[in-house]
């Protein structure tokens, strides 16, 4: 029987290839006895894909997602720079998001921040030293920060993953370094929540001891 089973509406190519990689790998683990499907489902359909980052684009999503599925778990998955920034007034409308719309899950403050996570020690140190330069305090566009995680990480691409890129190791690597994601938030949202640590979460539900 599963322990989680969650629709996600997602930002983008990015968190949409993270979550193919990830059940992926979830695939290939044992079975329980009897079972046909991992214990933890994320499922990231085509369509809950919102290609934007703005509120309003995730939350017609989300409602669209709601529509479809009236009883289903449904997380949302987004990038907390256009809210650090209040591009579009994204703060300003998180403040005032109607009943029904669930508390936000975010990378903080990137995909890219969200995937350094699952680095070694002397990769994630790296990342840290760059992004307190300016970047976790005053968040960069992608065409600034991408060329240095490239540094750190070659082979990736954005919108797709390594295929060996998640695993038990990984993983452990995200539920240690998570402690240490910035942590700021100049509008002062409330309820707002963190991606990895639902992730991880989810995992030890699932898993138990798999990430000790």
């Amino acid at each position: 029987m599963n322990c989680g089973r969650h629709i996600i509406v997602c930002e983008g190519e990015s968190e949409w290839a993270y979550l193919q990689r990830f059940q992926s790998f979830l695939e290939k683990q044992p079975l329980d006895e009897g079972a046909f499907e991992p214990r933890l489902l994320l499922i990231a359909p085509v369509r809950a894909v919102s290609k934007s980052g703005r509120f309003s684009k995730l939350e017609k999503h989300y409602r669209n997602a709601r529509q479809e599925n009236k009883r289903a778990s449904i997380k949302i998955w987004a990038d907390f720079d256009l809210f650090h920034r209040n591009d579009g007034q994204c703060a300003d409308l998180y403040k005032v998001k109607c009943t029904g719309i669930p508390d936000f899950h975010f990378s903080f403050l990137n995909f890219e921040d969200f995937l350094a996570l699952h680095l070694d020690d002397g990769q994630f140190q790296e990342w840290l030293q760059f992004g307190r330069q300016r970047h976790f305090t005053t968040p960069l566009h992608s065409q600034v920060y991408l060329p240095e995680f490239l540094k750190i990480l070659p082979d990736y691409r954005k919108g797709d993953l390594p295929v060996e890129f998640i695993c038990w190791n990984s993983l452990k690597n995200l539920k240690r370094n998570k402690a240490m994601r910035p942590t700021s938030n100049p509008h002062n949202l409330q309820q707002i929540r963190c991606f990895a640590d639902f992730l991880i979460g989810e995992i030890e539900t699932a898993y138990p001891g798999a990430l000790q």
